[in-house]
């Protein structure tokens, strides 16, 4: 715990020393599946609650998060697509990802398409698995480049005016900023609780799309149904009428 502590306590004096560099490292290095003690997207809404902003720093930061959000993945695709299953049965245990729920999300991925990487790209705890899953199951990087970008730019945008709305409570921020780790609890709890919020809601529009594309699908279906269907009734009561 000590460990911890300490190596959050320098991150977040690298933060406070170089700021917006510091902020691109971290996430690129998050995103390339190293775990961090201060999570990305918590660093980016420090970013976002920065008292003297502008609309140069605000371009400069989304811009950067955004790319260290691309760069990072596109390193793990990399990783997983030529390390291949042998990888996942070595390491998959530090990331929650095993066979079965490889399996899973492979079929996840067959049925919702390029829209199944933007929001496993978007929903916290999915993020990770969702790269490793994209590589580990041969997408072509041609369609998973472009999914991760959109991603990366959307979760770039929340996160740092996530920040913005909390800047009036600056004075939690900056003692978690300053290394006071009595007070990093209260800072870290009320930061994460707007990351669980837009978890619940994501998560929520997810399952909404989800339910609207199924219905789409079986009215389509039973559309088709009724059209090839309709004419050989027709046929029939003819012939049941003429005998």
């Amino acid at each position: 715990m000590h460990v911890v502590e300490a190596l959050a306590r320098l991150l977040l004096d690298l933060y406070a020393t170089h700021q917006v560099s510091a902020v691109f490292l971290l996430v690129l290095i998050e995103e390339a599946g190293i775990p961090i003690p201060v999570p990305g997207d918590t660093l980016v809404m420090l970013a976002g609650a920065a008292p003297q902003r502008s609309i140069g720093y605000d371009v400069t930061v989304i811009g950067l998060c955004s790319l260290a959000v691309f760069m990072g993945s596109s390193a793990l695709y990399t990783i997983a697509r030529r390390g291949g299953r042998a990888l996942l049965d070595k390491y998959g245990k530090y990331i929650r990802l095993n066979r079965r729920r490889l399996d899973r999300m492979e079929r996840w991925f067959l049925r919702r398409g390029k829209i199944a990487i933007v929001l496993g790209r978007l929903i916290p705890g999915l993020r990770i698995p969702t790269t490793i899953v994209a590589g580990l199951s041969d997408v072509p990087y041609r369609v998973y480049a472009p999914t991760a970008a959109v991603a990366a730019i959307i979760w770039s945008l929340f996160y740092f005016f996530a920040g913005v709305a909390l800047q009036h409570e600056w004075g939690l921020v900056t003692s978690l900023v300053s290394g006071a780790l009595d007070e990093i609890s209260d800072s870290v709890i009320w930061l994460r609780v707007a990351i669980f919020v837009f978890s619940i809601v994501l998560s929520g529009g997810t399952w909404h799309l989800s339910r609207r594309l199924r219905r789409a699908r079986r009215e389509k279906t039973l559309g088709t149904t009724i059209s090839v269907s309709g004419p050989e009734i027709a046929a029939k009561v003819d012939r049941s009428v003429s005998y």
